[in-house]
């Protein structure tokens, strides 16, 4: 079955169509373009016009490739910025008009479950190991409006949160100077830390899930594989590159360390900093490095996929369930 997916995000709007079948998964088509959908949406509350357009060209763009294949079913979700706009029912309508492609906004919670059954597809090919690596693990995904925090025990979802931690957020608000100020980055932190501290005193402490007992800290989505490949100094991404990576504490710390000096000119010269991300990667980072100090985590195993993969999977189950009846 052809299936075609759309992740569209506060920062990156993905595609993906794949010929997906019971035990295959072949990707014929995979793209994404940075249009920054929420630019300014923290501050406003509303999606800006400029933003909304260049998001509309993309997925217009995206509709024309879908168009080329002989795809049985597309789905396109939205996340933080269609959740939390005032006009994203405009947005949606718009790209209704334009494309005729429906967008369905996802919960966090939702997003959570997709980007996990992304993440467990991704980690399961080839020789991974026989042990499930989200057998017992923090499973987060650093996204442009907000983090999701997934954890497992024993195979199954334990916990699933959202945080507001969003990359671009984060940087709009926080970040002024170019490069930041020393009294920016302390309030960067501290912002990461007390939605961190009300997550693990609300949903962990019960469970006691950030403790030794922590199998695999898993990390998905634009911050973390920019980061993936930064530390491998990719000139190309390379998903086979990036997909099971270990990401050390150490390598996380001396990015951070880089980013934290460096202006947006010299950020741009960074192998493997995907263009247009410049700005917003060192509030990402930081947040995965707070996470992973909090974890007491070595090491970061990184997943390629993600959300944008787990809609497709997601759709395929639900219209094989749908025919059986």
């Amino acid at each position: 079955m052809i299936l075609a997916g759309i992740d569209i995000g506060t920062n990156t709007i993905r595609l993906l169509v794949t010929d997906t079948g019971e035990t295959t998964h072949r990707e014929l088509y995979s793209g994404r373009t940075i249009t920054r959908l929420g630019q300014g949406l923290d501050r406003t509350g509303m999606l800006a016009p400029d933003a909304q357009e260049r998001s509309l060209k993309a997925i217009e763009a995206f509709s024309r490739i879908i168009d080329t294949y002989s795809v049985d079913r597309t789905i396109a979700v939205g996340t933080s910025a269609l959740r939390n706009a005032a006009n994203a029912g405009e947005f949606i309508a718009a790209v209704r008009k334009r494309t005729g492609i429906e967008v369905a906004v996802i919960t966090g919670d939702d997003e959570a479950k997709l980007t996990l059954l992304g993440v467990r597809r991704a980690l399961s090919q080839g020789n991974m190991g026989a042990e499930d690596p989200l057998a017992t693990a923090l499973v987060i995904d650093i996204g442009g409006g907000s983090t999701e925090l997934m954890t497992t025990g024993q195979g199954r979802v334990e916990t699933m949160t959202s945080l507001p931690l969003g990359a671009v957020y984060l940087t709009e608000r926080l970040i002024k100077n170019d490069p930041p100020l020393k009294d920016e980055m302390e309030s960067l932190r501290k912002v990461v830390s007390k939605e961190l501290d009300a997550w693990e005193r609300e949903k962990l402490r019960p469970r006691n899930v950030l403790s030794p007992s922590l199998a695999a800290l898993v990390g998905t989505a634009g911050t973390i594989t920019t980061l993936a490949a930064m530390d491998q100094a990719l000139v190309e991404y390379d998903p086979a590159r990036i997909n099971g990576y270990i990401l050390t504490r150490t390598s996380l710390d001396r990015l951070v360390s880089v980013l934290s000096v460096s202006t947006l000119a010299a950020r741009r010269t960074i192998a493997g900093l995907e263009s247009g991300r410049e700005d917003i990667i060192l509030a990402g980072a930081i947040v995965a490095q707070e996470i992973m100090g909090r974890c007491g985590a070595r090491q970061m195993l990184v997943s390629d996929w993600g959300l944008r993969e787990g809609i497709v999977f997601d759709l395929f189950e639900n219209f094989n369930k749908t025919n059986a009846k």
